[in-house]
């Protein structure tokens, strides 16, 4: 009986082999490429499907799940080269994912993010910023999109744009992990942008302190006024980092300065 097992086990065995022998070429490669798929090289996986399919096989016309594995895998392909930091080579597949990939491939926020990551890597800004703000629009890692975002329009110099961004950014996603370095890029300008008038203020002040009374009152004035254009900005300031030690200084001392004019003035009409 064992013999007999034996024997019928090496009869498959030469048919199976005969059998795969015969294959066409174009099979050949359909087979090739479900064994690249399974060991994960998806780009020798496209390429022996691609054969397979142009190959003028009677059965590849119609062989839908062929055609949608090749699809898969080059969101797979490109995946792979993003986390091996190839991007250039990412950003290509994901590229053909995307105009082979119909509706699901142009939804997919996670390819907008990662394509988005790939270009700005390798210095597109353009196309990062594009691809950036489609990932918000998807909402695929959108605090973290616009975070990106913001660091564009830094690099650009467009600080405007960057605050405006950041802004937005903090105000949508309140219980993002990105917060910190949110407040970290926006903090910055916006203590500068208050520094501006607290700093003619404090000149002001400097020289109304030697000349006469009248000139005094006349020069102080003027400091009250830029004093008061700055309190704002800091208590903004504030308002995204209660902790910050320069804000709350200056803040402190624009209100005494004021408070000082005010009271000056006061013990005159007495």
């Amino acid at each position: 009986m064992m013999k007999r097992i034996i024997l019928a086990l090496f009869v498959v065995s030469i048919f199976s082999s005969s059998f795969a022998q015969d294959l066409s070429e174009g099979l050949q490669a359909k087979n090739d490429g479900n064994d690249a798929f399974r060991n994960r090289d998806y780009v020798e996986a496209i390429q022996y499907w691609d054969k397979y399919l142009n190959s003028g096989e009677e059965e590849a016309e119609d062989d839908f799940s062929t055609q949608q594995l090749i699809v898969r895998s080059h969101r797979l392909a490109a995946d792979a080269f993003l986390q091996e930091r190839d991007f250039k080579s990412a950003y290509d597949y994901y590229q053909k994912y995307l105009e082979i990939g119909g509706d699901e491939a142009a939804e997919d926020g996670g390819v907008a993010y990662n394509m988005a990551i790939s270009a700005s890597r390798l210095d597109n800004n353009e196309e990062a910023l594009r691809l950036f703000k489609r990932a918000v629009e998807l909402n695929s890692r959108a605090d973290l999109s616009m975070l990106y975002i913001a660091n564009i329009y830094r690099g650009e110099g467009n600080e405007e744009k960057m605050i405006a961004t950041l802004r937005e950014a903090l105000e949508k996603y309140p219980q993002s992990n990105q917060r910190s370095r949110m407040i970290s890029m926006l903090v910055n300008p916006m203590l500068r942008e208050a520094s501006e008038p607290f700093n003619e203020a404090n000149e002001l002040a400097r020289n109304a302190a030697g000349g006469s009374p009248n000139d005094y009152i006349a020069n102080m004035s003027k400091a009250v006024s830029k004093f008061e254009e700055a309190i704002p900005l800091f208590e903004e300031v504030l308002k995204y980092d209660p902790r910050n030690e320069t804000a709350q200084t200056y803040l402190a001392a624009s209100r005494d300065n004021i408070r000082a004019f005010n009271d000056y003035k006061d013990s005159l009409d007495n």
